[in-house]
């Protein structure tokens, strides 16, 4: 005898593929029925898709938008039930479709307004500050990471004023001159701020994985960006709140253990 779990993945298959349905499956429900689940099923990712990617939709148009946001709900289902995190390969997906080569700079706004979701959603941590650092007695001991509400994203043409237009609610699509960058994205507060970083920056980001402590990630910029570039990229950093503590290799005296 089928179980209700049994069940259950038979109808999400159907939801999915209508092909894979057989004769035997009359008991998932009549096909008119079906396929009206399947269109608000569709629709619903639609929708979660243009509220996600409210700029990229407004780049593409509607009508375009819709009908690729389509495809990429059919041929990538949910994974999670909160479908605030829906959508995370659809700038991949967008740079594949032929319409879109002729607008690359497509792919590097829809990837910074992923970002900016997933900021807004991540856990809250309290960012490491110059002063912390100043007053350790063993900074270069400490072991930092990337706060949980920031994200580094590589963009390969210089978006920044076709960004700030679009925020503004303009529609011109003309980008920089300034070739590839990175951009990270901070929560500070209530606010989500997309800031320029420079390649020490990005370096020092991707360095600070919670395993290296920071005098050693410093020394792997210093060699690459001097070291008046590794002292800026980790200002830089400080200054914006994108660091978290992880733990220092140097045991803490009773009297940092009591400090707040």
């Amino acid at each position: 005898m089928e179980t209700l779990a049994e069940w259950q993945r038979r109808f999400i298959t159907a939801m999915r593929r209508p092909e894979t349905e057989t004769e035997t499956d009359t008991d998932l429900g009549r096909v008119d029925g079906l396929n009206v689940y399947r269109n608000n099923i569709r629709q619903s990712l639609i929708e979660a898709l243009a509220t996600a990617f409210p700029h990229t939709r407004t780049l593409l148009g509607a009508r375009y938008f819709a009908a690729a946001a389509g495809d990429y709900a059919g041929e990538h289902p949910p994974t999670d039930p909160r479908l605030m995190h829906y959508g995370q390969g659809f700038a991949d997906f967008l740079e594949r479709l032929p319409p879109v080569t002729d607008y690359p700079y497509v792919g590097d706004i829809c990837r910074l307004e992923r970002a900016r979701l997933d900021v807004s959603h991540a856990r809250e941590e309290s960012p490491v500050t110059a002063e912390e650092l100043a007053g350790h007695p063993d900074p270069e001991g400490l072991v930092l990471a990337p706060r949980a509400a920031t994200r580094l994203v590589g963009c390969r043409h210089d978006i920044e004023p076709l960004w700030h237009a679009l925020e503004r609610g303009e529609t011109a699509t003309r980008i920089g001159e300034g070739g590839p960058g990175d951009w990270l994205v901070v929560r500070q507060g209530h606010q989500i701020r997309p800031i320029h970083a420079t390649p020490a920056m990005r370096g020092l980001y991707r360095a600070l994985t919670g395993k290296t402590n920071l005098g050693e990630a410093l020394t792997v910029i210093a060699e690459a960006h001097g070291e008046a570039g590794a002292a800026d990229a980790l200002g830089s950093l400080l200054g914006q709140g994108a660091l978290s503590r992880v733990t220092s290799r140097r045991p803490l005296t009773t009297t940092e253990e009591k400090a707040p």
